[in-house]
């Protein structure tokens, strides 16, 4: 019974040694998060190119997967470095290690040498797996090849069933997961997450979007159609592997890395009713010279997550996607450390209270270490999804619970959270503490401006001084003087950036499309002091 599994309760309750709100009944292991999964033995789970996969399909290269890594001496509780591109052999090779009990290390196939090499030296793998050409020459050796979990045999429903009840059952407060920080200020850092954080991350989404599987679901509903252009290294990436596999849903998975033109023809061809990303992501799709061409009538759900929502690009957006105007649109904020998700806000919020990310899902609790209520301060967490802490480092999540997220932030009367900007993402100028985050979205509400990234350079006598580098549309550039003009009275005088890059170029990114601002502010290192 699906209603054993799935509860839709929630009540104080105790987890890692401390007390916290919990989701109950709850799926208790990575199996049991796929009860009844057999009823859609016949759809269509993967879509990649001309590669489609059923989940009988999907299924049938498991066992085979899980022998090659038991044959290769992998047991249960070791870590298994699973570094390769977006497709579905990766997503074979995530459930073959999960099926043998292993931790799979989710490395990020875009990593230099070095980084690649600071991984395996925290976590010490039991052996890797990759599509990387020469691995050997990046110090990875004896790896296994993503090739070899290929789809030669389809599990039928009985199949299916005996697959997800052979694996095995650890404490819930045990490693399931590894996966890294961006790395966008130093190494990146290994995030270690529980069974128990990736079930409840999947219960949370499931609760809050409506789609907890029940009794009264044969398998016979036409299934949603998602689009995932993210990283699968990323915690976003495994929630939509879940999510789809949970509900038999379809999953799309582009290739490469992401490219706007490729993401509106998916969404054409394959009927995309979703697909989530970044701001980043939104604003260069709306502004793809194709996109007026394409049929993206099938669209019915784009949240964004990983920075607040402007304004701007929300307006954007219900105009150029009329169908999503009332309904569809969203914001989450979650980030690696979190397990997932910890707030959302649809479309009425975020019409009715401009730059929140929402409200917490349903056991997540949400603190602002602020001297008084209502006031910014950095904003504090405690759910069932939290890391259990970084690899090789203490201390990183509280002994109640509490995880110190680095971001700012406030709650209004009514709960909703909006974020001010990162605690180390501010600039200090001549002791006045500016928000990133605050200058970049006023900038864009300018209608010359697409894109836009604010951080500080060192100033010999402010100590910093603020900088922008804008990503303009059209021919003609506005000038930093025009700019200025603009946040004359939206912002404080020592808020204006009195250093500026005006280009068409397009921002660098990290893996996941976040902007770069390391590369960006080491740009600026070189430049002239004078540059306006």
């Amino acid at each position: 019974m699906l209603s054993e599994v799935w509860g839709r309760d929630v009540e104080p309750g105790e987890y890692a040694g401390h007390e916290g709100l919990v989701l109950t009944p709850h799926p208790r292991s990575l199996g049991a998060l796929l009860t009844r999964v057999e009823r859609f033995a016949d759809r269509e789970y993967l879509i990649q190119g001309d590669h489609r996969v059923t989940v009988g399909g999907f299924f049938g290269a498991i066992g085979p997967g899980r022998k090659t890594l038991e044959e290769r001496g992998v047991r249960a509780g070791d870590n298994v470095l699973l570094i390769g591109y977006n497709s579905p052999s990766w997503v074979v090779a995530l459930w073959s290690i999960w099926a043998v009990g292993a931790v799979p290390v989710l490395g990020n196939r875009w990593w230099s040498e070095k980084e690649i090499a600071h991984a395996v030296d925290v976590t010490a793998p039991a052996i890797v797996i990759t599509d990387l050409p020469n691995a050997s020459r990046t110090g990875l050796n004896d790896p296994l090849s993503l090739e070899g979990f290929v789809f030669e045999e389809t599990a039928d429903e009985g199949q299916i069933a005996n697959i997800c009840g052979s694996f095995p059952v650890p404490d819930e407060d045990s490693p399931a997961l590894v996966i890294f920080t961006s790395g966008s200020s130093g190494a990146p850092k290994g995030v270690l997450l529980s069974h128990r954080s990736v079930i409840a991350n999947q219960h949370n989404l499931l609760m809050r979007s409506g789609r907890l599987p029940t009794d009264d679901d044969d398998g016979t509903a036409p299934p949603s159609v998602t689009l995932v252009c993210t990283p699968l290294f990323h915690i976003g990436g495994i929630s939509n592997l879940l999510t789809n596999l949970i509900t038999g849903g379809k999953l799309v998975l582009n290739k490469g890395r992401f490219d706007a033109g490729q993401v509106l023809d998916l969404i054409e061809t394959e009927k995309v009713q979703s697909f989530g990303g970044v701001p980043t992501m939104a604003i260069r799709i709306l502004e793809d010279p194709g996109f007026g061409s394409k049929d993206l009538s099938s669209l019915r759900s784009w949240p964004l997550g990983g920075a607040p929502l402007p304004p701007t690009l929300l307006a954007l957006m219900q105009r150029k996607v009329p169908q999503l105007a009332a309904r569809g649109l969203g914001n989450t904020w979650g980030m690696s450390e979190s397990g997932g998700f910890l707030t959302v806000a649809g479309n009425r919020a975020l019409q009715e209270r401009p730059g929140t990310v929402g409200r917490p899902y349903p056991v997540v609790e949400i603190e602002i270490d602020a001297e008084q209520d209502g006031e910014s301060g950095e904003i504090l967490v405690r759910s069932p999804t939290v890391m259990l802490g970084y690899l090789g480092i203490e201390g990183a999540v509280s002994e109640e619970g509490w995880l110190h997220t680095g971001d700012l932030g406030h709650l209004d009367a009514d709960g909703y959270l909006f974020l001010d900007g990162r605690s180390k993402d501010i600039v200090i100028r001549g002791g006045e503490n500016i928000s990133c985050a605050h200058v970049e979205i006023t900038l864009a509400e300018h209608e010359s401006v697409v894109e836009v990234a604010v951080f500080g350079v060192p100033h010999p006598d402010l100590g910093e001084e603020v900088a922008a580098v804008i990503v303009h549309r059209g021919q003609v550039p506005p000038t930093p003087d025009e700019l200025s003009g603009f946040l004359k009275g939206k912002l404080a005088y020592f808020e204006v950036p009195t250093r500026w890059q005006i280009q068409q170029e397009r921002l660098p990114t990290l893996a996941g499309e976040k902007t770069d601002k390391k590369t960006l502010r080491a740009a600026f290192a070189d430049a002239p002091a004078d540059t306006k």
